[in-house]
């Protein structure tokens, strides 16, 4: 699937403008504006990817600090939209300024229509590989990258609906428990999509205002509101051509709701404080643990937008119904952990398999991340032994007391005395609180410590005169 990128010439010069239209029509849409006034209009209205500016620009053609003073215009109110200057080919030091200013790059008159294609080129391939960057570390950075886990019947079927549901342009309904890897699914649907080399973006919904959430999704313009300084590009418009994933969608105000669905029933919407009709080519995916049906007959979720959500239902499921999957997960996680925290760790020891198989594992998959993150951050050797914080009722730990345990991984060589046991206990509270922002209560659940982890956790900072947060 192409998606055919704008480009906005801004030039007094018609022949200029129509030169630049001619050498660029294939392959863009040109967008024209003979002065500035007519500039801010075709931004204000349209998604612009990248703006090629001539600094010579009225009411003082031969004064290009119109030109500059506009560019740093651009940059502060549209930090988004790369712009690449039109110059004399005798004004170099005047090109090396504005690239100080913000402009990514410059072309001389008269064009050379090679050098004015590669400029252009290069400018727009910049902008979304930005896009692609951001992306991709954030595909590095979360749970399983984009690959689908597990042999069983349950994920076998998952595999299947994904691929045949991923080629159409319908929106998708993706229902789970949390951790089950919801937005894992919606990226594989990006990922098998025709759509799979533009932009996928993820925002969830339920952790926003309604005026916050409105802006992330269609931008807003400068003065929109208190604090909005310059003009922002929203997710639709960043995210055209591309997969938007709004994830926890039972959490978006009623408000934003009803904005939400005018645009899934016109493809059109408004940047907050604008009027102008902006149009973007998004495929929409939706994400839930909530029962919408609920929400619907509550009056918590609309109705109308519940059906235009509801076109495809694809459900993930809990992990305690595909069991046969743990240990391959289990692999993965911990290969992934261990290079993370710098250790080459084999694999877990026959007892700890076994733990983790008898336990329900109600955080699912997110849940089984996490425990086994803590296990490689407190391993001792090069095999998991123990699980530090299986804390549901079907798991016993052997000696009732965690640290206790971890305490048993230690060689035995002469070293298992008080000392040590009070320097390792330590050193696990300081782990705990690190990788919990310094927060007592968290880093208590971290550890195992269940229901009483604040006053457990309490107890140890006064212990060993650690300084540490309450949880707010």
């Amino acid at each position: 699937m192409k998606i055919q990128r704008t480009v906005l010439v801004v030039d007094d010069n018609e022949i200029n403008r129509l030169n630049l239209k001619l050498l660029l029509k294939d392959q863009y849409q040109v967008l024209e504006a003979g002065d500035l006034e007519k500039a801010d209009a075709a931004l204000s209205a349209n998604r612009v990817d990248l703006v090629v500016l001539d600094l010579a620009l009225p009411p003082e053609p031969d004064n290009p600090e119109i030109g500059m003073a506009y560019l740093l215009k651009l940059k502060k109110e549209s930090p988004d939209t790369p712009v690449v200057v039109i110059t004399g080919h005798d004004e170099h030091a005047l090109a090396v300024r504005a690239r100080k200013d913000g402009a990514l790059d410059f072309f001389g008159k008269p064009f050379d229509p090679d050098e004015v294609q590669d400029t252009i080129d290069r400018a727009m391939e910049s902008r979304w590989q930005q896009l692609r960057e951001q992306e991709l570390k954030r595909a590095l950075d979360s749970r399983m990258g984009s690959e689908l886990l597990g042999e069983s019947a349950a994920m076998n079927e998952l595999k299947e609906l994904i691929a045949q549901v991923a080629p159409t342009p319908s929106t998708v309904l993706i229902k789970g428990e949390t951790g089950t890897g919801k937005e894992l699914i919606a990226r594989r649907l990006h990922a098998e999509s025709p759509r799979a080399n533009e932009p996928f973006i993820a925002i969830n919904c339920a952790a926003m205002s309604a005026e916050h959430l409105e802006s992330e999704l269609f931008g807003h313009e400068k003065g929109a509101f208190a604090g909005a300084t310059k003009r922002k590009l929203g997710w639709f418009e960043r995210a055209s051509g591309g997969t938007l994933l709004l994830d926890e969608i039972a959490g978006m105000p009623l408000s934003v709701q009803a904005k939400l669905l005018r645009v899934l029933e016109s493809g059109e919407f408004s940047r907050l404080g604008g009027e102008s009709v902006i149009c973007s080519d998004v495929r929409l995916l939706c994400s839930t643990k909530a029962d919408l049906e609920q929400l619907v007959s509550t009056g918590e979720f609309r109705d109308d937008l519940y059906y235009r959500i509801h076109v495809v239902e694809v459900t993930a499921s809990p992990l305690r119904e595909h069991m046969e999957d743990l240990e391959l997960l289990a692999a993965r996680i911990l290969v992934q952990k261990g290079l993370a925290c710098g250790k080459q760790i084999e694999g877990f020891s026959d007892q700890v398999i076994e733990q983790m198989q008898r336990y329900s594992w109600p955080g699912n998959v997110r849940e089984l991340e996490n425990v086994i993150e803590r296990a490689v951050v407190l391993s001792l050797g090069n095999t998991i032994e123990i699980l530090p914080s299986l804390a549901g009722p079907h798991v016993a730990h052997e000696s009732g007391d965690l640290l206790q345990q971890w305490f048993q991984q230690l060689p035995d060589s002469g070293i298992k005395g008080e000392n040590a046991v009070a320097d390792f206990e330590k050193q696990l509270l300081l782990i705990a609180l690190d990788r919990n922002g310094n927060i007592k209560a968290r880093a208590g659940r971290w550890l195992g410590f269940g229901d009483r982890a604040k006053d457990k956790m309490r107890y140890l900072c006064d212990k060993y005169g650690v300084d540490s947060q309450e949880d707010s």
